[in-house]
């Protein structure tokens, strides 16, 4: 066999071969991709539970703040006692908050009077602020201030105790925000003074006001009610109400930044929760769960990624086997080919020379058929005026004229001639004349704008348009116009005059009585009128004709 023939008779081989090795591969990998999506699908829904419960218990603060906001406002005089018994069944029921308080509005002058009375409460009390050595000092001289006067639980929270909350800047953000909007605000993370880890923290201010006042129409702001959310206790409480948690998950903070401030990274228990993000950032491809969230006018995100390799495992064993059965069934598939093609070699030569034959064949009869198509064209086109001739013209118009009786549409014709021709043709000569019948006829070809119109050499000098589901009107004024535009082509090239035409025409819509020839006779009549009235015109068959 020589070598071209050896390759072509390895091509189904070869491609067997690719094809099997191809669908074994990727079946391997659908299968992995299949446990893939299920897996992933299961952790979308475990993340979502997540999520729901970490926003949840964000939403409790929140919930939680109002409430004492509210009991504050509802009452002018409310004891450092009665405080604490209206928050402590709330700390039980929200344990992600790590401290309710109440932080009132003081003013410099009554400072001094306001740290004694609290002092009842808590001896050597004082309102303090975050020193330049980061310990608490007294607090500086200013206009107000919002110390906390009431915190609980109070074990762990000593230190906050008199803290004033405005001489931080985040803190101080988020209280002339929530006085001015009048609503519920929390802060960027934070540490706190009473901090003795390395969690952040956000604070959650509800800002409390008195009555109006009648002449400027204003409320008095008597204060805020302030919960601490600790960031790590809050989301770890929170996924601890579902056992193991086969995820990590990140917060951010993205009120001031797109990309976000990082709060807390929680690892399942192969990894180390905590405060600073390390290694642990969030993958940028594979599997991620993100879930955005307001609260407290800041917006939130929370990234979750699955635990561990569970996902690349699924499935292997299965995948593997599917890939080891593929291409063994690839390997007996190619013997089966191999034996196939040596049996096959004989008659593979055989329908070489037949394949040969019959192109040869096919070859020799589109020779013919383009011959034939070529004579066709010659047989219907008039070779002067290079418009199509009588013959084909009887043709066309004995179809045409059956459609329009089948159809009950209108049929036009029109008959042309030529004014004076003869007599061009003896004063100019026949070379002059057959030039002029072609420009004639190009005009009159250019003017048609539909392909199933013809213009076609009638005999002689005249010329027959047929034009199919025209009425009289579009005829006539189709007549009027190839008039205008033969007695306007100019023959100066050749010092000939300009020449006429005279036109018949005609229009019928074709019943079971009516004759062909007795229509085109009618139209003949009227181009004989045409002439008779003066040439260069127009003229309608009528009732005589």
């Amino acid at each position: 066999m020589k070598p071209k023939r050896l390759f072509l008779a390895n091509v189904p081989l070869t491609i067997v071969i690719v094809v099997g090795i191809a669908l074994s591969l990727l079946a391997h990998v659908a299968i992995k991709q299949h446990y893939r999506d299920q897996t992933n699908l299961e952790f979308s829904g475990h993340a979502t539970g997540y999520a729901n419960l970490i926003v949840d218990g964000f939403a409790q603060v929140i919930f939680a703040i109002e409430s004492v906001g509210a009991y504050y406002s509802a009452s002018r005089s409310v004891t450092t006692a009665q405080c604490a018994k209206f928050v402590a069944p709330m700390l039980q029921r929200f344990p992600t908050i790590k401290a309710l308080g109440w932080v009132p509005r003081i003013t410099q002058p009554i400072r001094s009077e306001f740290e004694q009375a609290a002092q009842a409460d808590h001896p050597g009390f004082r309102i303090t602020e975050v020193g330049s050595d980061k310990d608490l000092v007294p607090a500086g001289v200013r206009p107000a201030y919002f110390p906390v006067r009431l915190i609980r639980p109070i074990s762990g929270n000593e230190a906050a105790v008199g803290f004033d909350i405005y001489s931080n800047p985040i803190r101080r953000a988020a209280i002339d925000a929530a006085i001015k909007r009048g609503r519920t605000t929390s802060t960027a993370r934070i540490r706190l003074v009473q901090e003795t880890g390395q969690q952040f923290s956000v604070l959650i201010i509800n800002p409390v006001f008195g009555p109006e006042d009648p002449e400027t129409g204003d409320n008095e702001v008597r204060g805020v009610a302030s919960a601490v959310y600790r960031i790590g206790d809050g989301v770890e409480r929170a996924l601890a109400q579902v056992g193991v948690v086969r995820a990590n998950v990140w917060l951010y903070d993205r009120s001031d930044d797109a990309a976000g401030e990082f709060l807390y990274f929680y690892g399942a228990p192969q990894h180390t929760s905590g405060q600073e993000q390390g290694a642990f950032e969030p993958p940028i491809t594979g599997v991620r769960y993100v879930q955005d969230f307001r609260l407290g006018e800041r917006d939130f995100r929370l990234v979750m990624v699955p635990a561990g390799g569970d996902i690349e495992r699924r499935g292997s064993y299965l995948a593997w086997i599917a890939l080891g059965v593929g291409l063994l069934f690839t390997g007996l598939l190619a013997a089966y080919i191999i034996l196939t093609l040596r049996r096959s070699h004989e008659l593979l030569i055989g329908q070489q020379a037949l394949e040969h034959q019959v192109s040869e064949r096919e070859r020799v009869e589109e020779e013919l058929r383009e011959a034939n198509q070529e004579l066709q064209v010659l047989s219907r086109e008039d070779p002067v005026m290079g418009i199509s001739n009588r013959r084909y013209f009887d043709e066309y118009f004995a179809q045409e004229w059956k459609r329009a009786a089948r159809h009950k549409t209108s049929l036009s014709l029109l008959l042309g001639d030529i004014d004076h021709f003869k007599k061009y043709n003896d004063t100019f000569g026949h070379v002059a004349g057959d030039k002029c019948l072609r420009r004639i006829a190009q005009v009159l070809r250019e003017a048609l704008e539909r392909p199933g119109d013809l213009v076609a050499r009638y005999g002689g000098e005249e010329i027959a348009l047929v034009l199919p589901s025209t009425p009289e009107v579009g005829a006539r004024d189709l007549a009027e116009k190839l008039r205008i535009l033969v007695s306007s082509l100019s023959h100066a090239d050749d010092n000939t005059p300009s020449i006429t035409i005279s036109i018949g025409y005609g229009t019928i819509v074709p019943q079971r009585n009516s004759a062909m020839e007795d229509f085109i006779r009618a139209v003949d009549g009227a181009l004989y009128r045409a002439k008779q009235q003066g040439r260069n015109r127009t003229v309608a068959i009528d009732s005589s004709d």
